[in-house]
């Protein structure tokens, strides 16, 4: 089962990447709730300069990806304390109860060290006028932006390529 959600992961990463390579920027829509797990959650940066932009959808994705691998965001918050990490959570699944009492219990179970944005209506998505990838509803999508300009979308899943990309992105 680990196998299949890991290769979900890096599909999507490689179709996120293919998806639009031409996008201008990437806006977080205003009014939205920042969540995280007390004190132990860096707080959002929506003025940092350079950002990693993370989107997850919650009528399609678990939070379960946040526990595979917890060292990995804690590595990013300590190596590149420059990158502002912004995951925007959105959507809900009254059937699965995916909402944010479950975002915040994900969080606190992973000990995420970021706070994230939740978005329950989805307004990222049409904001930034997303496309559908492999799912129609485009579960997991990941943007490296400078001034709110999309700069590439990095290969979160392949950890070497991901460290080069990011040193990419810090030359800029």
């Amino acid at each position: 089962m680990r196998r299949i959600l890991i290769s979900l992961v890096f599909m999507s990463c490689f179709f996120a990447c293919k998806e639009k390579e031409e996008r201008e920027t990437v806006r977080i829509p205003e009014a939205l709730e920042a969540v995280g797990y007390g004190e132990n959650s860096k707080e959002l940066c929506l003025s940092c300069s350079k950002k990693l932009i993370a989107y997850l959808h919650l009528e399609i994705n678990s939070m379960y990806l946040f526990r595979m691998n917890p060292d990995f965001w804690t590595d990013i918050r300590d190596k590149y304390p420059e990158i502002g990490v912004i995951w925007v959570i959105a959507g809900q699944n009254p059937e699965k109860k995916r909402d944010r009492d479950y975002v915040i219990r994900s969080l606190e179970q992973a000990k995420f060290p970021f706070q994230v944005i939740y978005d329950p209506e989805n307004r990222f998505f049409e904001l930034n006028e997303l496309q559908p990838g492999i799912n129609p509803k485009s579960s997991l999508k990941f943007f490296f932006t400078k001034d709110d300009v999309y700069f590439s979308s990095p290969q979160v899943g392949i950890p070497e390529l991901f460290k080069e990309q990011v040193e990419e992105f810090l030359k800029e």
